[in-house]
């Protein structure tokens, strides 16, 4: 694919369109940045060098890592005694997903990030009705029209997100859901002609029919209008933005429109995915599965609703038995901390990331990891979950990464 216009260069904590600056330009300062959200949902710059400085000082004295050999040994007798063995975390880029996968392989364990909610129904819609994609660079070259769909959530995951779709010259940009000023204000500064119509996301699909019906040539609806007219329309919503009741409903019915569109014109979608992205893909390659799978004497097992990762604790922790048998293994590529209802959960875990988090589960295990995209260069896809990206790290390796620590499992 010919992607030759100017783009964002790539970072891992903003699915991959953040800009960093360039470390040769010392107006950037001394020290590369990165704009992520904090947990009040904040946007904060971080210091990359200076935060993988700090998480290898964290990791790297002695009496530590003859403690984590310690519990590498434990854990590793964990799994080879657990009769039931979940995989899960955030899991974002292709090699940590590679080595999850396989662990789950080995062991026969279910396999499922932790948040997959809205991944697993947009694919879902897509396995039962079918769609036209289009991946960042193709919308951005070709667009006539740019309907986005959604609300200011969409922006607080991925704020240069309109940056990446502008092609350099001025281009129509339907805005449809309930934005604020300011995530308007963003598009038009990216070089958008934005026009905002506020609307209920839930009844959207169908009205999109009723302003666009087959044989249609006019419409009273100025929407229905410009609809009409483009040559070349791309819908771009992310899946985890969209505040609807059936959500897997509600996307199925889009790209069925889009389906209708293409009879007589070009419609396209751009599912906008999460870092959660290269998991489901690397799944998709290596089983044939997007996830939620459970693998038994091998062979993966795919079922969307019984290898749900939460559905799978909420199985074991009802049995005390099933507890005592059980084993969560976690990990993690994320900067985030570790979500307070895992930390809660009456099973053993073993968690691979950056941060331990603080559990009193006796059993619980900790292996510290590196930063994805910071103490190592890794391969992630970026949000439009169809170009793989390689993503440099700019400081020294400060510890091993997640996948280093599973083939230690495996070996």
């Amino acid at each position: 694919m010919d992607e030759s216009n100017p783009k964002p260069k790539l970072c891992s904590f903003c699915s991959l369109v953040c800009e960093l600056p360039d470390l040769d330009d010392r107006s950037a300062g001394p020290e590369p940045w990165c704009i992520k959200r904090s947990g009040l949902g904040k946007l904060v710059p971080l210091r990359l060098a200076s935060m993988a400085s700090a998480h290898r000082s964290a990791v790297t004295s002695d009496a530590q890592e003859s403690y984590f050999e310690s519990s590498l040994r434990i854990a590793s007798q964990q799994l080879r005694r657990a009769s039931s063995i979940l995989v899960t975390g955030r899991i974002h880029c292709v090699e940590s997903a590679r080595g999850s996968i396989e662990l789950a392989r080995r062991f026969d364990a279910a396999i499922d990030p932790w948040d997959s909610d809205t991944a697993s129904d947009a694919i879902s819609a897509m396995q039962r009705g079918g769609g036209y994609g289009v991946s960042l660079g193709e919308a951005r070259d070709r667009a006539e029209l740019w309907v986005v769909v959604g609300q200011d959530s969409l922006l607080e995951q991925t704020p240069r997100l309109p940056i990446a779709m502008h092609r350099g010259e001025s281009v129509p940009l339907l805005l449809l859901g309930r934005w604020s000023d300011a995530s308007i204000e963003n598009f038009r500064e990216a070089g958008f002609d934005v026009v905002c119509i506020e609307c209920e996301l839930e009844d959207l699909p169908k009205r999109l029919g009723q302003w666009t019906r087959v044989g249609q040539t006019h419409s009273e609806s100025q929407v229905g209008q410009w609809l009409l007219g483009a040559k070349y329309t791309v819908f771009l919503y992310a899946p985890s933005a969209l505040d609807v009741e059936g959500r897997d409903l509600w996307i199925e019915a889009l790209d069925r429109w889009v389906l209708q569109r293409n009879e007589t014109t070009r419609a396209v979608t751009l599912s906008w995915g999460t870092l959660q992205s290269s998991f489901h893909q690397t799944c998709t390659w290596l089983t044939g599965f997007p996830g939620r799978i459970q693998f038994r004497e091998g062979i993966p097992q795919y079922d969307p609703h019984g290898y749900r990762a939460k559905d799978w604790v909420d199985r074991q922790t009802a049995s005390a038995q099933a507890k005592s048998r059980s084993l969560l293994v976690w990990v993690d590529d994320s900067l985030e901390e570790l979500p307070g209802e895992l930390l809660e959960l009456d099973l053993p875990k073993l968690i691979i990331g950056p941060n331990p988090g603080s559990s009193n589960h006796q059993a619980d295990r900790w292996l510290p990891a590196g930063i994805v995209g910071v103490t190592h260069t890794v391969n992630m896809f970026r949000g439009d979950q169809t170009i793989l990206a390689n993503v440099h790290s700019d400081c020294p390796p400060g510890s091993q990464m997640p996948s280093q620590w599973l083939k230690r499992f495996l070996s």
